[in-house]
């Protein structure tokens, strides 16, 4: 019995990884693409392909949160093939339309689609683990789906170069690829098959919530390093193009290189564990991403900009993984604690392609680089002057 739940878990441990991988790498190469997309095809603004492409993530935010209470109700797997047929269609709409208010309404639905997959898995694999089990399987998780954007920002500047629409119908054969082998390991694995729902799954454990506090810090680090993700996916490839004038495979290349150390990242994180329960560690990270970003200010080489990507890979999988292991940490309800985790870094997302496309359309890239610098450095300094008070009145209750 146990040899077999073993082996149960195992499968589960692959299946779901690869599924990550592959969806990672599709979501990520449609959402490169479709930065170029909007702009060739469609002839928008960099300030309006902000806009557009914040539909998704805002979609993403909404359903997110809207379906936080009915999610818990239905088994994970169910939810993840609906939302990999769902980004299927709605991506072959997209590239198959030529009236940009089909596009964005496929832009909507594809964002709600999403917001079925990533708290589902996350919370589906990280179910009854704790400690050095959670640190395993979430850095397992971080590897798989940030080698796949990795791997997706170099694939994608190479299609886009042929075309901007044949991409989005090689995703769509991507995504039905998942979708068989979510559906099929769960027809001959029946441990996989048998995995309820969460809301069953709280009822029947006896087990008490022992969540940390950190993870509040960890989630204002989240929002910050995808701001800067944000900012990497949707505004560089159109600087890149406009003013350093190289080529689309040569963007790819560039962001391959964040990919890479994001994926060496999150393995040394899932190899140490010095990190965890850390509030200076969380701390650090976010000055590394304020330094960051003024540093790069001075950029003006594609060497500079290869250095900016290797370290900027290193601290998003910092921020990243710190926001997911205190998130994860003790909590019961996991699908909900990483829905959070989601809507969080869309606000990110969303605030870094909306904000970050009006500075860029009426100033410059360098403009937009010291704004974050500036603004995340106001809230590391609020950060730490809530910690101190905080850490105050808690030793002043126990003198």
């Amino acid at each position: 019995m146990e040899f077999a739940q073993e082996k149960t878990a195992s499968i589960q441990f692959w299946v779901l990884n690869v599924s990550s991988f592959i969806a990672q790498l599709t979501i990520a190469m449609v959402n490169l693409v479709i930065v170029y997309h909007l702009k060739d095809y469609f002839g928008l603004t960099a300030e309006k392909i902000g806009i557009a492409t914040s539909i998704t993530t805002a979609m993403y935010l909404v359903f997110c949160i809207a379906g936080a209470s009915i999610c818990t109700h239905f088994r994970p797997r169910n939810l993840v093939e609906v939302s990999l047929a769902g980004m299927a269609v709605s991506v072959a709409f997209f590239a198959s339309t030529s009236n940009l208010i089909v596009a964005y309404c496929s832009l909507a639905f594809y964002g709600a689609f999403m917001s079925l997959l990533w708290p589902q898995i996350e919370g589906w694999f990280s179910r009854g683990k704790e400690g050095a089990q959670l640190n395993h399987v979430t850095n397992a998780f971080n590897f798989s789906w940030s080698f796949g954007v990795g791997v997706s920002s170099y694939v994608a500047g190479i299609l886009v170069e042929h075309s901007t629409t044949l991409p989005f119908y090689i995703a769509v054969v991507l995504f039905f690829i998942v979708f068989l082998l979510i559906y099929l390991s769960s027809v001959i694995v029946p441990g996989i098959r048998a995995v309820a729902s969460e809301h069953t799954e709280i009822q029947q454990s006896q087990q008490k919530d022992n969540s940390t506090s950190l993870r509040y810090y960890s989630w204002i680090g989240l929002m910050l390093v995808y701001s800067g993700m944000s900012l990497i996916l949707t505004i560089f490839p159109l600087y890149a193009q406009d003013v350093l004038k190289i080529s689309e495979s040569t963007t790819g290349l560039l962001l391959l290189i964040r990919g890479v150390t994001t994926c060496f990242g999150f393995l040394a994180l899932g190899l140490t564990g010095f990190w965890q329960f850390k509030k200076s560690y969380i701390f650090l990270t976010q000055i590394l991403f304020s330094i960051l970003c003024l540093a790069a200010v001075h950029i003006r080489s594609i060497a500079g900009y290869a250095i900016f990507f290797f370290v900027f890979g290193l601290v998003f999988a910092s921020g990243y993984d710190l926001s997911m292991f205190h998130g994860a940490s003790g909590c019961l309800n996991r699908s909900q604690r990483m829905i959070i985790h989601e809507v969080l870094l869309t606000v990110g997302s969303i605030f870094g392609a909306v904000f970050g496309g009006f500075i860029y359309e009426q100033f410059s890239f360098q403009m937009v680089l010291q704004l974050f610098a500036i603004i995340s450095g106001i809230v590391i300094i609020l950060e730490l002057g809530v910690s101190f008070l905080l850490d105050n009145m808690k030793s002043n209750k126990t003198a």
